[in-house]
């Protein structure tokens, strides 16, 4: 496998992210198959999704879950908004699902943006992702993969790794079971999250604080290339069935 890092300028406002991969200054070109690793953020710009904290007005929800978690109630509204779930939190955190995915406050971040701005998950990864390989599939004749990264503190371990917020182009998940171990033993439940597997290769490339290599590729990977949308029930789960979350719940199964 070959790890082809795509440095672009930082982003501050709306842009065609389609445009930008191919005019890249370092002229790479994409090859059939390639998978491309796109940093989450990088997107959320491109699409516009930044807020400005000062224009949010907060609810009265907002106000009282606000104290309770010690967040800016500001802040609170708009994690209330972007959440599916939101599972509690402690002080200056809360924990939701968004896009059937665990994130810390919605997934919505404040670094690498303008003062008092933030960036929310895009809207609608999956079909931005769509959108933007059938891009390359009409424009160039290309067919590729692409993988939307974000970073993720995963429970009781240090520091960050990569997760797939969402994905195009290539079966995200390979089911393991009935195959045998070493020993011959026969799997019963065990499945391979290989979306989540490059977003941790893109997380380690891109960097996590003044780098800007929100675009990587990976070439030269034997996996199962599709055209069938993917969706976020392809890569997760409901939260009533999570291990993490059922077992801090305190209720028996």
């Amino acid at each position: 496998m070959e790890i082809i890092p795509i440095h672009l300028e930082k982003e501050s406002s709306r842009f065609d992210i389609f445009e930008k991969i191919i005019k890249n200054k370092q002229n790479i070109a994409i090859e059939d198959f390639d998978v491309l690793v796109i940093s989450s953020k990088y997107l959320s710009i491109g699409e516009g999704r930044i807020r400005k904290l000062s224009d949010v007005k907060p609810s009265q929800e907002a106000i009282l879950m606000a104290k309770n978690y010690h967040i800016n109630s500001k802040m609170m509204e708009l994690i209330i908004r972007e959440s599916d779930e939101i599972f509690g939190g402690l002080y200056g955190f809360v924990l939701t699902s968004v896009h059937n995915i665990l994130a810390p406050n919605a997934g919505i971040d404040k670094s690498n943006v303008p003062k008092d701005h933030v960036v929310l998950y895009p809207k609608h990864p999956y079909e931005s992702l769509e959108t933007l390989r059938n891009k390359f599939l009409i424009s160039y004749g290309k067919k590729i993969g692409i993988v939307l990264s974000d970073s993720r503190i995963l429970p009781m371990r240090k520091g960050t790794t990569g997760v797939a917020l969402a994905c195009s182009g290539f079966e995200p998940v390979i089911d393991l079971k009935g195959t045998k171990d070493l020993f011959g033993n026969v799997l019963k439940y065990t499945s391979q999250n290989i979306a989540d597997c490059l977003a941790s290769i893109g997380t380690m490339v891109m960097g996590e604080s003044d780098a800007s290599t929100p675009v990587i590729i990976l070439r030269g990977l034997k996996m199962k290339f599709t055209n069938r949308p993917i969706s976020s029930e392809s890569l997760g789960i409901e939260s009533k069935f999570d291990l993490y979350i059922r077992g801090l719940s305190g209720k028996p199964s």
